[in-house]
């Protein structure tokens, strides 16, 4: 049959573009400036067996992380080598590189500049912040998965038994004794909340506070919130 529309991540988009049949109507850096996107997921039980591993994991997520944004993104068109081959992505190098390397086509010979279209590091994009996990269950909510009014009480609680910023750090601050990196390459450990500053650049230019995920629903003219539940 035909396709008329869909939603992939790159670099599926420019794949479409580099063989002339679709068009991207938007990116998801458009809909949320710099919104968290993949995540790196193990079970607790692995944790509590094999902290050394998860450490090591976790440190090793950090180093790639940092090397794909260090000097204004100079090592990307590297990266784009190794996942074009077969045995990783396996896409072209080009239309891996359209996106990789600071650049996005929405047309053939539409390419404009979005330096932060992907972001590895910088912002640091690598912690686990509470907030954008409560994000992702407001998401939820509003669209039936979470069939039942919830308390914000129970959004935090949700994203803090999923969300360990305390594993990341343990791997953090083993990567700054070493002299891998700076105290300052990352949020301050002593002070940091696990919830960002209410967030404003959205599309719909509604504000996202993660402290208050049911007030941040009810904003929402469309989905469920409050008492409303799935039928």
């Amino acid at each position: 049959g035909t396709i008329y529309g869909y939603c992939v991540g790159e670099p599926w988009n420019q794949q479409a573009v580099f063989k002339g049949i679709g068009v991207p109507v938007i990116t998801d850096y458009e809909i949320w400036k710099d919104n968290p996107e993949k995540v790196f997921g193990i079970t607790k039980a692995f944790a509590e067996k094999y902290p050394n591993t998860t450490a090591r994991l976790v440190k090793a997520l950090i180093r790639a992380a940092y090397w794909l944004d260090e000097n204004n993104n100079a090592n990307r068109a590297e990266a784009v080598k190794y996942l074009s081959q077969s045995n990783y992505v396996g896409a072209d190098y080009d239309v891996i590189a359209n996106s990789m390397t600071g650049t996005f086509e929405y047309e053939k010979g539409d390419k404009r500049s979005v330096p932060d279209f992907n972001v590895f590091f910088r912002y640091h994009a690598t912690y686990p912040y509470y907030s954008d996990a409560i994000w992702y269950l407001t998401q939820m909510r509003r669209w039936g998965q979470i069939a039942e009014q919830k308390s914000d009480q129970w959004y935090i609680d949700t994203a803090k038994s999923v969300y360990r910023p305390d594993l990341y750090t343990i791997a953090a601050k083993a990567l700054i004794e070493d002299g891998t990196f700076k105290a300052s390459d990352f949020p301050d450990f002593a002070t940091e909340t696990g919830f960002k500053p209410p967030q404003t650049e959205f599309i719909d230019d509604i504000t996202y506070d993660g402290s208050k995920p049911n007030a941040y629903l009810e904003q929402f003219p469309i989905g469920l919130k409050g008492t409303t539940t799935v039928k």
